[in-house]
């Protein structure tokens, strides 16, 4: 058949053209594309998984350690072509570092995959997690005397520019919460040392009377993340009183702040060894 025969050429091959046929194929990438009859779907299939080696570099890692994270990027990375980025939203308690290994370089005709990366999320000490989750958190008589006794070693006590309480004062404070967990709430006293005088009586005897001491404050020094250095943070301890019963609950003063402390060691650390271009921000926004 003649080229010129027919107008529509293009169409009479495809009906003559019984069998698959191969079209534009990358045989240096490993790729085929294969046209389908009947409807002439044009199909790609990548082969490179069947090469000796790959044809580049591509991986997701996640590493344990900021040293890990730090010597997966020298050993994979280089300078021109390698970026850490740091995603942080402190009061949410989030802080996470990616490395792209192959990103884009200065050079804009010379773009990259940004397909191979390794992932770093700092691990909060048991401590850190402990004393987040009680933040706010309304705690029966009981619930926050157990919760005291559990975690009191973590009580920093007093600074030099406060009067705050020691552990032993703060354990005997849990223990005189656990005493009166049957009592009746009756009335608070506000002391000028800062503290708040609370009466309990007995449901069938108002003459029986018991009195505690509550702190409004104290404070805990303890490690952010595991195995890294301890910070202060300030404590605020609340009650709310419920047909005579209380409940507590303690306010961690401005974490975010001590969480954005100690993320700053991991920040200068990790760009101090790595040298790579560091920026903050969401590596994959669109």
């Amino acid at each position: 058949m003649e080229l010129n025969e027919s107008p529509n050429f293009a169409e009479t091959l495809a009906r003559e053209i019984k069998q698959p046929l191969e079209i534009g194929s990358n045989t240096s990438a490993a790729i085929r594309r294969i046209g389908v009859p009947p409807g002439w779907n044009l199909r790609e299939y990548d082969d490179s998984k069947h090469l000796a080696t790959p044809q580049r570099k591509t991986a997701l890692v996640r590493l344990r350690t900021a040293d890990d994270f730090i010597g997966y990027v020298k050993r994979h990375g280089s300078l021109t072509d390698s970026t850490i980025w740091c995603e942080a939203n402190y009061p949410k308690g989030e802080v996470a570092f990616t490395s792209i290994l192959n990103d884009n370089g200065e050079n804009p005709e010379a773009a990259a995959w940004r397909d191979h990366r390794a992932y770093f999320q700092p691990e909060f000490s048991e401590e850190w997690r402990r004393w987040i989750s009680g933040h706010k958190k309304a705690m029966t008589q009981i619930e926050f005397a157990a919760f005291l006794e559990e975690n009191l070693k973590d009580v920093a006590g007093p600074s030099s520019d406060e009067n705050l309480p020691t552990g032993a004062q703060m354990l005997e404070m849990a223990l005189a919460f656990e005493a009166t967990q049957d009592f009746r709430f009756k009335s608070a006293v506000r002391l000028s040392n800062g503290g708040v005088n609370l009466s309990f009586v007995q449901d069938d005897d108002d003459a029986t009377l018991q009195r505690m001491q509550m702190f409004e404050k104290f404070a805990i020094g303890i490690p952010v993340f595991r195995n890294g250095d301890a910070y202060h943070v300030d404590a605020r301890l609340r009650y709310r009183v419920r047909d005579s019963k209380l409940t507590f609950n303690y306010e961690l003063v401005r974490f975010d702040k001590v969480l954005e402390a100690a993320a700053n060691g991991v920040i200068a650390t990790i760009r101090e060894k790595t040298g790579n271009p560091f920026f903050f921000g969401d590596p994959f926004s669109s």
